[in-house]
């Protein structure tokens, strides 16, 4: 069988707007197709063979061919002006930041690998140095998000004027413990409201003692009677987050939901990298108790991708492995002791229920205050460049 000669499109495109003939332009592209398909197949059947008798030349060529992804050529966004600001003026941070003097020793160094060492030590030292700022920065921005709340949260939910629509802000209630859910009063603006949760003067009924202040002050947005935007307010003083809301589903349109429970679920927060993206998860961290019900098995996820906030909410089961099922973890991870094939032996498998709602979060605005002192916004321009993320 003759050899397939290797060839590209771009060496026989010219040829083919030369011929006039509309039938033989179609062959000769036929042709070119063919013949790259079948130069491709080959390599690919070679390279197998080749693999097959040396695994180590796959390992080496996974390792370099990487997809070029999104997150792979992110761009990172995680200046806060604000917290910089406040970093600017601390003195140990400025002298921290400058770099040391070289000495005459380090003239006089004179092997190689010596300075291969130092530069690999001066580059974890400034790789530590970047992760004290950024821990720093997050720090300045919300310090309150950041640190575990002392009590469980006591939240207040409620809606924006006019709105008929209760049974989506209900079953929003649901989803965070220890809420209670009360109708928009249309004379009372959103700082009325937070003042009012914040010191409560009236007498609980049930008890007979003063109420309980609130912890967080959530709105929802009404519009075409639909709940587009979420506002979570840290009371007394603030910090206020808006997120748009979007995708929502309720718990009755998904099939085969179950029934939640009043059990305290546990919290998953995922991929929240940057200072303003830790603050946001601490901010959802702040709106469940510290003490999952592991009884109840419910698990709360909120997933970022892409600055887009992912809400589900399932229940998990520990069952039996089937036969022909694979061992959990298998196929993750490659590099770890058991190669990637999973747990061996463990015989379990997890099952998920979904319960629902899900939803579609999108960070909108970050005020210092009650919705007063913007510190961070999105603007419409920000999404011409893919690779930019601001959490």
């Amino acid at each position: 069988m003759p050899k397939v000669k290797k060839t590209t499109t771009s060496q026989n495109t010219s040829r083919t707007f030369n011929i006039p003939n509309k039938l033989h332009r179609q062959a000769h592209n036929v042709r070119i197709k063919s013949a790259l398909g079948a130069a491709k197949r080959k390599e690919k059947f070679e390279r197998k063979r080749e693999e097959a008798k040396d695994p180590s030349l796959r390992e080496a060529r996974m390792v370099t061919n990487l997809p070029a992804t999104i997150e792979s050529k992110r761009v990172w966004d995680e200046t806060i002006p604000g917290a910089l600001a406040a970093i600017a003026t601390k003195p140990d941070a400025a002298a921290a930041a400058e770099p040391a003097e070289p000495t005459e020793d380090a003239d006089e160094a004179a092997p190689t690998d010596d300075a291969q060492t130092e530069a690999d030590a001066l580059a974890a030292h400034e790789a530590s140095q970047a992760a004290a700022a950024d821990e720093e920065e997050a720090g300045l921005l919300f310090p309150t998000l950041l640190t575990p709340p002392t009590a469980p949260p006591h939240i207040l939910l409620t809606t924006s004027r006019n709105n008929h629509v209760h049974a989506q802000a209900e079953e929003l209630a649901a989803l965070f413990p220890n809420t209670t859910y009360v109708p928009r009063h249309a004379e009372l603006s959103v700082r009325e409201i937070a003042k009012v949760a914040a010191a409560p003067k009236t007498i609980d009924p049930a008890t007979g003692e003063p109420r309980k202040p609130y912890t967080h002050l959530i709105v929802a947005s009404v519009d075409a009677k639909i709940i587009d935007a979420l506002t979570i307010i840290v009371l007394p003083s603030g910090p206020s987050f808006r997120f748009s809301l979007s995708n929502y589903v309720p718990a009755k349109r998904i099939s085969g939901h179950g029934r939640p429970t009043s059990h305290v679920p546990e919290l998953i927060l995922n991929n929240f990298l940057t200072p303003l993206g830790r603050n946001t998860a601490g901010l959802f961290q702040s709106l469940f108790p510290q003490l999952p019900e592991f009884k109840g098995r419910q698990v709360v996820t909120l997933h970022n991708q892409r600055d887009f906030i992912f809400f589900r909410r399932h229940r998990y089961v520990f069952r039996d492995k089937k036969e022909r099922e694979k061992e959990v973890g298998f196929g993750l991870d490659t590099t770890r002791a058991d190669g990637g094939k999973g747990m061996e032996g463990l015989g379990v498998k997890v099952g998920l229920q979904e319960l629902g709602p899900r939803m579609t979060l999108k960070l909108r605005r970050v005020q210092k205050g009650v919705q007063e002192g913007v510190v961070w916004e999105w603007k419409a321009g920000d999404e011409k460049v893919r690779t930019k993320f601001s959490l």
